[in-house]
């Protein structure tokens, strides 16, 4: 069934499905799917907000997301959602707020005239009818593998920032349609290291029983031999709630993802299963590219091709670590030190890091230096540029389609790490603390320190990782060779 879990706002009703749910939010209309969960609440100051998707409390001395919503006032409404985990959009007629990642994505545009907004571009290719232009395929891992932010993969189609807030009573490019966000709050000077950990821990914990609670029913953990799946798993453990681990068994796994799971579920006390990958349906594989409307092009798009997703319960929901890599320093390898946003050959050079001439179309570096421009004008985020990339473009871009597309399966995907107070706290660590994830393995020895017996990532034998890497590598050489005859046409 397409469009599971998706949401349209516009002037009117939309009748994607005989059973979709129509709201009205004063002055527009939320058409939804049925699964996908909406909480009306009145703020104190009586602004209308609906929550849509999965929110959770992470600190335990404030109240859940709607009784928060309940006691809210517009103009400090940053301030009542900066400790929500999960992948979420608030909604009101004057503002849409997205979760601190931007994981539940929100494209917009004009349709026949009028704002339209979506957590689906294949819903607003749907809308545009004849109009709607789709931009060159994306390929994994070749270059940017994702469509950057503010752009999108529909020509005439903007992609929400999460560092913005959309006001729908305005138009497009009114003054006051968008505003900044700060993704997480600064934090107070003489914060020390253990106060640190003890705050990191405390959220995740937190996060991960008031997702059991909201939930009502065992959590599932996708495991590997990786150190964000480690901490969930010693988290999950620390939270005491009901959990079970799996592995898919495909044709990327490494010796350690395939031996050590099964070791640290035992370790845990938890079941472990290895589910096994079948060969591509098409007609799933279609499917997947008519629901996501060709915004991922990451391998998890062949967990359902393959039937993978079918070895997980219906309606799970899988924890998943996809955010934690902000404060880690991912792209501080790959994109060059000291670039500023304001500089002029910025743009170029981040495009170049990622060998975007030889496989992305030009709109990719286009959307780069209008993201270069959202940065130049909110210099009041004192963030690192790649770190910052690493928040607007990987998670608001790549994670969220891969968030989107688990949506199909019927299960989701939950990201504890997904807190703007987490991110503050990770964010403020020293770099090298960061750089070698050892506030991982810290916070996993607070945790479940017997979890450490076993190594993260064990490297594997140089023949074996290069005949892995083959067959992604002549893929890219294919997009490569295809994306040179395409320009030579042009």
């Amino acid at each position: 069934m397409l469009h599971r879990r998706q949401f349209i706002v516009s002037r009117q009703a939309q009748a994607i499905g005989s059973d979709w749910v129509v709201r009205d939010i004063g002055g527009l209309v939320l058409s939804h799917a049925p699964d996908l969960p909406v909480e009306r609440v009145l703020g104190a100051d009586g602004t209308v907000w609906h929550l849509l998707g999965l929110a959770v409390q992470t600190d335990p001395a404030r109240p859940d997301p709607a009784e928060a919503l309940a006691g809210s006032r517009f103009e400090t409404i940053g301030e009542t959602h900066r400790s929500w985990a999960g992948r979420w959009v608030l909604l009101s007629n004057r503002a849409v707020h997205m979760d601190a990642g931007g994981t539940l994505g929100v494209f917009y545009g004009e349709v026949d005239g009028g704002l339209v907004l979506s957590s689906s571009a294949a819903l607003m290719a749907e809308l545009l009818g004849d109009k709607a232009e789709f931009r060159r395929r994306l390929t994994h891992e070749a270059g940017l593998d994702w469509y950057p932010l503010p752009g999108s993969g529909l020509k005439g189609v903007r992609r929400l920032l999460p560092t913005q807030v959309l006001n729908p009573s305005r138009r497009i490019g009114e003054e006051g349609f968008l505003t900044f966000r700060r993704p997480f709050p600064p934090l107070l000077p003489g914060f020390s290291d253990e106060q640190a950990m003890e705050r990191m821990e405390r959220i995740l914990v937190t996060a991960v029983r008031n997702l059991h609670r909201t939930v009502g029913r065992p959590l599932m953990l996708q495991l590997t031999a990786g150190f964000d799946t480690r901490l969930l798993l010693a988290t999950a453990r620390k939270a005491e709630v009901p959990f079970a681990t799996f592995t898919f068994d495909h044709k990327d796994l490494t010796p350690g993802d395939r031996k050590l799971p099964p070791k640290l579920a035992q370790i845990a006390g938890v079941e472990h299963t290895l589910i096994h990958c079948g060969p591509i349906d098409r007609q799933r594989a279609r499917d997947y590219l008519a629901h996501t409307g060709r915004h991922t092009a990451a391998l998890d798009g062949e967990f359902h091709s393959n039937g993978a997703w079918e070895g997980v319960p219906e309606g799970s929901t899988v924890l998943h670590g996809g955010v934690f890599e902000v404060a880690r320093c991912f792209y501080w390898g790959q994109i060059p030190p000291g670039l500023t946003a304001d500089g002029e050959d910025t743009a170029a050079r981040l495009f170049d890091s990622f060998r975007g001439k030889l496989y992305n179309p030009l709109s990719h570096y286009d959307s780069l230096r209008e993201w270069l421009d959202w940065v130049v004008r909110t210099p009041e985020l004192a963030m690192d540029l790649r770190d910052r990339f690493y928040l607007e473009q990987r998670v608001a871009g790549w994670l969220s389609a891969i968030d989107q597309g688990v949506d199909l399966t019927g299960r989701q995907l939950f990201q504890p790490g997904n807190c703007a107070d987490f991110m503050a706290v990770a964010l403020a660590l020293p770099v090298d603390v960061r750089r070698a994830s050892r506030h991982h393995a810290e916070l996993i020895r607070r945790m479940a320190p017997e979890l450490l017996s076993e190594p993260i990532n064990p490297p594997q034998p140089a023949v074996l990782r290069q005949l892995r890497k083959l067959p992604r590598r002549l893929n890219k050489l294919r997009t490569a060779i295809g994306h040179h005859l395409m320009r030579k046409a042009g």
